[in-house]
């Protein structure tokens, strides 16, 4: 059903984007269709890969944001100019008088596209729903009986979320504190794992991401999961009062 859902998604996003090329640039359906599946990789490379960013160091976290968006805009750039030589389009230039064939020719009413802020948008529109529809399925899966399997420490493992107490962050590296005292290590960012566990996982602080399942007593300023306290900043206070409530 999650599957399905996803990939529902995308596809109404692709129809949308191609009813939006069609009408603003007067372009025909099959190919705003076709550009329309150009956007598709940089959305998902965003929703994958800026979640997993670290502001552990603001200002490097800062700096890997841009990097990735960069790369990802040029990319886009870069996919968007390579379509253009596959919709069959009789383009020709006039150089000096002859008529010369361009594969990559533009066309007047689509050059718009190529705005790095309409190239942003568009990415950026799709990667946001993307990432919503992430959060509400797995929000939405109350039972979560599917197993999560993640590497440590160049071994797979497989754990029931209600196996994980807690998911603390600590530097470029996780720690998935489990009920039967193990502590296993995992690079994947904090925020990265907040999105794909959903509830009833919740971000406390920076640094913890909490089961609510093995919350045994909470205040303002800390939750008790297991034998550890762990702090609650005040980003997180009210959010979490709102939960556990």
């Amino acid at each position: 059903m999650k599957t399905t859902i996803t990939i529902a998604y995308w596809v109404l996003s692709v129809l949308l984007v191609a009813l939006i090329i069609m009408f603003a640039s007067d372009t025909r359906f099959l190919r705003a269709l076709f550009m329309g599946l150009m956007f598709v990789p940089g959305a998902v490379a965003a929703k994958n890969m800026l979640p997993s960013v670290s502001f552990k160091k603001r200002g490097e976290g800062i700096r890997n944001v841009i990097y990735i968006c960069l790369a990802i805009l040029i990319m886009e750039y870069l996919i968007l100019v390579a379509s253009y030589s596959f919709i069959l389009s009789p383009g020709f230039q006039n150089i000096n008088g002859v008529n010369i064939h361009n594969p990559l020719w533009f066309p007047r009413n689509s050059v718009g596209l190529m705005h790095p802020l309409v190239i942003t948008v568009i990415v950026s529109a799709l990667a946001i729903g993307g990432s919503f529809i992430t959060r509400w399925l797995n929000k939405d899966n109350h039972e979560m009986n599917d197993p999560i399997t993640f590497c440590s420490d160049r071994k797979r493992v497989s754990l029931l979320p209600s196996q994980m107490l807690y998911i603390e962050s600590c530097d470029t590296e996780v720690y998935i504190h489990t009920t039967d005292g193990r502590k296993l290590r995992n690079k994947t960012g904090i925020t990265q794992w907040e999105s794909v566990m959903g509830y009833p996982f919740v971000r406390i602080h920076r640094a913890f991401l909490v089961n609510c399942n093995h919350v045994e007593s909470y205040s303002q300023d800390t939750v008790k999961v297991g034998e550890e306290s762990l702090p609650v900043s005040r980003k997180y206070q009210k959010g979490l009062k709102e939960i556990l409530c």
